[in-house]
């Protein structure tokens, strides 16, 4: 598995949108495990283009993208995407904005294959996690005191 740097080449066949990520750096295989069980917030995301700074595949079903401002974004493919792991330039297609990844698009090796997202979302940090659950505590307890006054 490899994480890569960004770099972006767009071009635009018809109505779909193609977005082209390459470079190459190694992960431990340690980590490999690690990125594919990233806890994932229910909602669907959406990531412009031109916000990814690195992009990881620890298996084949599996995506990782991280924005410049650190967010991390998971996308799980539709079925096996053969040589995902191995890939080392990637191409994203969609239906609809030309910079725009969401659930709906498509994952492009260098050979051709394309493999559609089964669900793209955005990654649960713990400490984001830990944040949330310790600000809804603080409302239930903050409206707690105001009634009781």
């Amino acid at each position: 598995m490899k994480s890569h740097s960004f770099g972006v080449w767009g071009a635009l066949a018809g109505l779909v949108a193609t977005i082209t990520l390459a470079g190459c750096a190694g992960h431990r295989s340690n980590e490999r495990y690690a990125e594919a069980n990233l806890q994932t917030s229910p909602d669907a995301a959406q990531l412009m283009s031109y916000r990814i700074r690195n992009w990881s595949a620890p298996n084949d079903h599996t995506l990782i993208l991280e924005a410049y401002d650190g967010t991390q974004y998971k996308a799980e493919m539709l079925g096996p995407c053969f040589g995902l792991n191995f890939a080392h330039r990637l191409a994203f297609t969609n239906r609809g904005g030309f910079s725009q990844i969401d659930q709906f698009s498509s994952v492009v090796l260098p050979d051709g294959t394309r493999c559609p997202f089964q669900s793209f979302n955005k990654v649960v940090t713990p400490e984001s996690k830990a944040l949330d659950s310790f600000e809804e505590l603080s409302k239930t307890h903050g409206s707690e005191n105001d009634t009781s006054r």
